[in-house]
């Protein structure tokens, strides 16, 4: 089931709201906007599952540069044999670039390096210097980092200017060497021109934790031997579940009785009058 949208209709009606906790990352289906114009303070709970979602972005990419699912499915159907795995590139030194910075880019990032991988991010709203503080690359444009990287990591809220930020100009820059991960939200990809490109194979490999109309999921990812999907898990783990019930809890606490929310998502277009 998907989350309920909050918009202008319902958020109107509410008289004596002390504010809104989305127990989750993402809160694009609330009108933040109108919330704060009413006075209606919203948060999120930004960080229950970073870990997670940092290891299922490293898992889907290790498993389909070791192509794991192939062989996998080849040695119980086939034979014991090494060399049907066919052509496997090095990961020491190859290019990964990480699309948002955030806390979840950055902890990929962390992962990333630990492997061997040559890390370069794009994000033009972190501070300069985040780069030298992780030994890092940084691209002042996306398609500067899509052209220089083997590995493509996409980690950005879901809002009007990241949906559809990997488009068509973007899958043109990409090769059939490219290898596309996204665990953050289904609509900042082009899910028709990702399909287009996989199935013309102007594009190597997907993994996909989100779609663009979750639960539907369209045939020519779920036929293709190049996709890994995983159902929007990348957040679980049982402890992950857990802290995003505390924290959400703390938050609705805390609006009850007055007190600072860190984690506000319209602190601009709060309205106290």
């Amino acid at each position: 089931m998907g989350a309920i949208p909050l918009q202008k209709e319902i958020l109107s009606r509410l008289k004596q709201c002390r504010g809104i906790v989305r127990a989750a990352v993402g809160f694009d289906n609330i009108d933040i906007k109108f919330a704060g114009q009413k006075g209606i303070p919203v948060c999120n709970v930004p960080d229950y599952g970073t870990e997670e979602v940092a290891d299922h972005t490293l898992a889907l990419t290790l498993a389909l540069i070791r192509k794991l699912p192939y062989i996998d499915q080849y040695v119980r159907h086939e034979k014991w044999d090494w060399s049907a795995i066919g052509s496997v590139p090095r990961i020491r030194g190859m290019k990964f670039g990480i699309v948002g910075f955030g806390r979840i880019g950055s902890a990929v990032a962390k992962r990333a390096q630990a492997f061997g991988f040559n890390v370069a991010f794009f994000d033009p709203y972190v501070p300069s210097g985040v780069e030298k503080a992780h030994g890092i690359t940084r691209y002042e444009t996306l398609h500067e980092l899509i052209e220089s990287s083997k590995v493509i990591t996409i980690h950005t809220l879901l809002s009007e200017e990241t949906y559809h930020l990997i488009g068509r100009p973007e899958f043109d820059l990409m090769t059939p060497e490219t290898i596309l991960i996204n665990t953050s939200r289904g609509e900042t990809l082009d899910q028709e021109v990702l399909i287009e490109s996989l199935t013309r194979g102007k594009i190597g490999y997907v993994g996909l934790d989100v779609l663009a109309d979750e639960p539907k999921i369209p045939e020519e990812l779920k036929n293709s031997d190049r996709t890994i999907l995983s159902a929007h898990s990348a957040f679980y783990a049982d402890e992950s579940l857990k802290e995003l019930r505390r924290k959400a809890a703390q938050s609705a606490r805390k609006f009850l009785l007055d007190q600072k929310e860190r984690s506000l998502v319209n602190e601009c277009f709060l309205n106290f009058k």
